[in-house]
Formats: structure tokens, sequence, C-alpha cells
């Protein structure tokens, strides 16, 4: 059963409080997203860190 975007989107929110949070049903069938998470705890951070 596939996560609901608005509970992937609570989840990020959870662990990052300041996150700016941008989720995309890529196939439009619920099944497979894309999120874009922006947080100052990424600040200083390389791409594999993050």
């Amino acid at each position: 059963m596939a996560m609901d975007l608005k509970e992937i989107e609570r989840l990020i929110k959870e662990a990052f409080s300041d996150a700016t949070v941008e989720i995309q049903d890529l196939a439009g069938d619920g099944n497979h997203y894309s999120a874009t998470v922006t947080s100052s705890k990424f600040s200083g951070k390389s791409k594999i860190e993050q």
C-alpha cells in the first residue's frame, strides 16, 4: 500500500521542523513521488551528507 502524499510531507516536517517541502506525484498514480526538501539543517553539508 502506497503512502499518502500528506503523510510523507508530515514525516519530513516532523524530522525537519523548518523545512520547505515540495512533493510531486511523478506518475499520477499515488505510488511514485519526488520530494524537494529545503532546510537550514542541510547548510554547510556536502550533497552526500544531505
